[in-house]
């Protein structure tokens, strides 16, 4: 009884389907391939990424660093050029309100 409800091997709706389902199930293989390579291609982006953005963690240490160092060794040299003005300027204050009894004293100790 229910072999009369089946198709014949013959019926080429048969062939037709199961060429159909041969087809979606290569395409269904291509396209795992693909989502595969595109899955490892992603993996590969984002170890470049990770290794960049490491190299550039230490890139601006190093940056930070130099940046530091010098402006230690500019520090120092505000500091020596600071000290060096201050001591120039007392030195002309000092000949400011000194100068003319300093060269009267000098002229009179080495009779001049």
């Amino acid at each position: 009884m229910g072999e009369a409800l089946l198709p014949s091997p013959a019926d080429s709706r048969i062939d037709d389907h199961e060429q159909r389902i041969s087809v979606l199930e290569q395409d269904r293989t291509a396209t795992r391939q693909e989502i595969a390579a595109l899955q490892l291609r992603l993996v590969e982006v984002q170890t470049e990424g990770r290794m960049r953005g490491e190299r550039q963690d230490v890139d601006l240490r190093d940056l930070k660093g130099m940046t530091r160092d010098l402006l230690g060794g500019m520090a120092f040299f505000k500091a020596a050029f600071t000290w060096a003005v201050g001591a120039a300027a007392g030195a002309l204050i000092f000949i400011a309100i000194w100068g003319p009894k300093l060269l009267t004293f000098w002229r009179d100790w080495h009779g001049v």
